[in-house]
């Protein structure tokens, strides 16, 4: 089947989002700052950048309609995502950069499950042997965080990943939900969370370089393109361009900080992503089978 421009636009977009975003987790461990900390800078820099990019998207009129269309559904996706991006933060701190985004790597087998017994929507025999093989990969990691101590970091990724998938399952069920809109709200909330507890001051120099360049560049950028991405391309195929990001993380920080991921996280991280991959191909090629 031969690739239509429409579709090579959206192909484009999810691919530089997710290489832009990939970066994220190294400039967290170069600005060094603590959780809160981090959190006040990146939630209020991306809440800008992200309003910033609504505003040259739609122009100040509809900027102001959409961050001002405000629903229950909408407050909660944005608390999902804030608590999402807490943890996250809190799983760099205390894990593998590796471990993070293999489990975090799993959000859409969750929300796949969850839509299932919260709105019954069907769900593949296909699916369901993939979460068993899944979760037996996700064992293998925890094991080798049993090694290590960084069991708390790992359940941290894991909370992550539930509450990326309970957004994803929300916008989809309530499609009148847009996702850059929730994103700089839930950004916002996250800084204000964070206010009582952080130390703006300490973030200077150089780390408050790469926390700028985080915060107004790098996160509104990449997650306004990859927010973008399934206009013109089917979910399963956003979803498979989307595994790279478990790749290509771990290795800008092997690179810049030279850190290796254990064994367990090797084998367990490759079943994990693996499975995705083949999940995300048999979709994508079942969906075409019922078109024709």
């Amino acid at each position: 089947m031969r690739i239509t421009s429409h579709q090579l636009k959206g192909v484009f977009l999810c691919l530089f989002g997710i290489i832009l975003l990939s970066p994220d987790s190294l400039l967290l461990r170069l600005i060094g700052a603590d959780l809160w900390t981090l959190a006040f800078w990146r939630g209020g820099l991306s809440a800008i950048g992200l309003a910033i990019v609504i505003l040259l998207l739609e122009g100040r009129q509809n900027c102001q309609r959409q961050l001002l269309h405000i629903n229950r559904h909408t407050v909660l996706v944005a608390v999902s995502f804030a608590i999402a991006n807490i943890a996250f933060i809190f799983s760099i701190k205390n894990t593998a950069v590796a471990n993070t985004l293999v489990i975090m790597s799993m959000s859409p087998l969750f929300a796949a499950i969850l839509s299932h017994f919260l709105f019954r929507e069907p769900i593949s025999n296909g699916t369901w042997f993939a979460a068993v093989t899944l979760f037996s990969g996700l064992t293998i990691v925890f094991y080798g965080s049993l090694q290590s101590g960084g069991v708390i970091g790992d359940l941290a990724a894991l909370l992550t990943s539930i509450c990326v998938a309970i957004s994803l399952v929300l916008m989809h069920k309530h499609r009148e939900i847009s996702m850059v809109p929730a994103l700089a709200w839930s950004s916002a909330l996250v800084c204000l969370v964070a206010l009582p507890l952080a130390t703006p001051a300490a973030v200077s120099g150089t780390s408050l370089i790469l926390m700028l360049v985080l915060g107004l560049l790098v996160l509104p950028a990449s997650l306004t393109m990859i927010g973008l991405s399934p206009r013109y391309l089917p979910a399963p195929e956003v979803s498979l361009i989307l595994r790279l990001e478990a790749l290509l993380a771990p290795l800008w920080v092997w690179v810049v900080l030279g850190e290796v991921p254990s064994r367990e996280t090797l084998v367990g991280g490759s079943i994990i992503l693996a499975t995705l991959v083949c999940l995300s191909v048999y979709t994508i090629y079942t969906n075409r089978g019922n078109q024709t």
